[in-house]
């Protein structure tokens, strides 16, 4: 079940969930920023597909996956606000590179 999102809203992210050294690992970008380069002024962040993955999910898959990571990492608007709102991150660590949101959580 989706939580604290609008009825009706969906929402499709690219994703790519992997396992290093015992730690759930997942990577989100909000469709369309796939391939994209994001030009900060201290910061470019490259949002490649052999990171973020091809792989397509919604809303209610990608807080399923959020659940199990201890380490996320997710770039664009909708995916950032969809963590954010379920708690995933705080608010005064997002950043904006390029105008677009970029938030990581390490859970420890």
């Amino acid at each position: 079940m989706v939580r604290n999102r609008p009825w009706g809203s969906f929402e499709m992210f690219h994703h790519s969930f992997t396992k290093r050294e015992g730690r759930k690992i997942l990577a989100v970008c909000d469709d369309g920023l796939l391939g994209e380069v994001l030009e900060g002024e201290e910061i470019t962040l490259k949002v490649k597909e052999n990171f973020y993955g091809g792989e397509v999910i919604d809303d209610e898959e990608l807080l399923e996956k959020a659940d199990k990571s201890g380490i996320i990492n997710a770039v664009g608007s909708e995916a950032v606000s969809l963590l954010l709102e379920n708690d995933f991150f705080d608010k005064d660590k997002i950043l904006k590179i390029d105008g677009v949101e970029h938030a990581q959580m390490v859970e420890i």
